[in-house]
């Protein structure tokens, strides 16, 4: 009898842990989300997470999450599954907000697919898109497509040849970026020089498509705006 007892409990000993495990993301003070605690904690970015609500951006440090008004130090940027604060991907920009400061001039959308399998990371500093960047999601981890690596070069090779140095490349995060199910991105960039007086902006249309675990994307179409 003693050891039929012992299933059931151990049982409910082991729903307990996963229980603990998946609320390892909870509101602080400013009502933002906080993953995890001490050194590995994480904090979430508003307006980035997914329609399912399964996963979202957040950032962390080597040292954790400052305290009260300190400047947070060599931040990273995370793809996170906040069910219970799994990290899935490294993104490529470097922004933080930590409820009462965010850092300045840097910008961070999250552009999900419906149902939440993909996401396209924009990461804006003041001059330039840092990273542009799809993720496909896969259980516990995410792959990576640079989806600047693919325009940038088509966008500056329908400039004229004089033109063609010293541009920087943005995607305007004042203009929709959208991921619809069939992996089309679409989106407004600009090359431009800082501080000059004018900027070639084209509407594109990127076509990602995924395949044996691999992930490929054409450019599909680019239209001057003017």
């Amino acid at each position: 009898m003693r050891y039929a007892l012992a299933f059931p409990l151990a049982l409910v000993a082991l729903q307990s842990v996963v229980a603990a495990h998946a609320q390892g993301c909870v509101a602080d003070r400013h009502g933002g989300l906080v993953c995890g605690e001490g050194k590995a904690a994480m904090r979430v970015f508003a307006g980035t997470t997914s329609p399912s609500k399964d996963y979202a951006f957040a950032w962390r440090t080597a040292q954790g999450l400052p305290s009260g008004q300190d400047t947070p130090n060599d931040v990273e940027n995370v793809l996170i599954r906040v069910t219970d604060g799994a990290v899935l991907a490294t993104l490529g920009g470097t922004h933080w907000e930590t409820g009462e400061m965010r850092a300045n001039r840097y910008e961070l959308i999250a552009a999900w697919s419906p149902d939440s399998r993909a996401v396209v990371e924009v990461a804006n500093s003041r001059w330039e898109s840092d990273s542009f960047a799809y993720y496909l999601i896969d259980g516990a981890a995410a792959t990576k497509l640079d989806l600047r690596a693919l325009v940038e070069p088509v966008m500056t090779a329908r400039l004229p040849p004089r033109n063609r140095q010293g541009n920087f490349f943005r995607v305007h995060e004042d203009l929709p970026v959208t991921l619809d199910a069939r992996g089309r991105v679409r989106f407004t960039a600009m090359l431009y020089v800082p501080k000059g007086e004018t900027s070639n902006d084209y509407k594109v249309q990127v076509n990602v498509r995924a395949r044996g675990g691999k992930l490929s994307a054409q450019v599909v179409s680019m239209q001057r705006v003017r």
